[in-house]
């Protein structure tokens, strides 16, 4: 018997949460991203000075908190004073929005055990703080929860050592990968994440590499591209995408 393939609305991830609503990567984004029915949720880790991880995407906290620092100096000890309220689109609306810990993350993880969490390793941080310390630093809180957890990078040496440690991995790629290249072989990810505007043409002839594209907020083109061998469409706009393709 072949496998059941996943309804559409089955196969959208949650881009940062439901950040088209909620400022992006918030504990909020990711709640409600879950409550309107989300199957997998995608967010993005950096590490602060003294290597706390923490959910955000930015190397610098002025477009999201409003302040003119580096994450990367801010101690973890200082959290309480930032407001991840992305200010230039929600004014301040979420002003009392906490910058969340990746601890704090993964017991909301654990809350959600059919869900599949993508935690996104920055090449900020991996650049800053190194390899072996972004690794130990984003493991540590979500060991508990690994089996429902894909570490993803467009850093690859981090994805090897992830791998040869356990985890299961992503690749985040630039370019459509030549599955030939013994590098790529080598690394071997469950899934590759990619830009759709970087598709190649014709067959998407991965292997046993599951394919996720983003960054998409049309049902159509979702349906078009999931047709054409995407297994995942990742989207800022989960709620409205998920009644769209029920």
């Amino acid at each position: 018997m072949e496998p059941t393939i996943a309804a559409p609305a089955e196969r959208l991830v949650a881009h940062r949460g439901y950040a088209a609503r909620y400022p992006e990567n918030t504990l909020l984004a990711v709640k409600e991203a879950l409550k309107a029915g989300a199957h997998y949720v995608e967010v993005d880790i950096q590490l602060t000075a003294d290597r706390v991880a923490v959910v955000f995407h930015d190397s610098d906290l002025g477009r999201l908190c409003g302040r003119s620092e580096s994450i990367h100096s801010f101690h973890s000890d200082r959290l309480d004073s930032l407001s991840c309220s992305y200010p230039s689109r929600f004014g301040e609306r979420y002003r009392n929005e906490p910058l969340a810990t990746l601890a704090a993350l993964a017991e909301l993880i654990a809350d959600w055990p059919q869900v599949q969490f993508f935690i996104e390793l920055k090449p900020e941080s991996i650049g800053h703080f190194g390899v072996e310390a972004m690794l130990a630093a984003v493991a540590a809180p979500l060991e508990g929860c690994r089996e429902q957890v894909v570490l993803i990078s467009y850093d690859r040496a981090v994805l090897h050592l992830a791998s040869q440690s356990g985890w299961r991995i992503g690749a985040v790629e630039h370019h459509w990968p030549d599955p030939a290249d013994d590098e790529w072989r080598q690394l071997d990810p469950e899934y590759l994440f990619l830009d759709f505007r970087e598709l190649p043409n014709g067959a998407l002839e991965l292997g046993n590499t599951r394919l996720a594209l983003f960054e998409i907020a049309e049902p159509g083109l979702a349906r078009t591209l999931m047709a054409r061998g995407a297994d995942l469409i990742e989207t800022f706009e989960i709620g409205t995408m998920l009644t769209a393709l029920r």
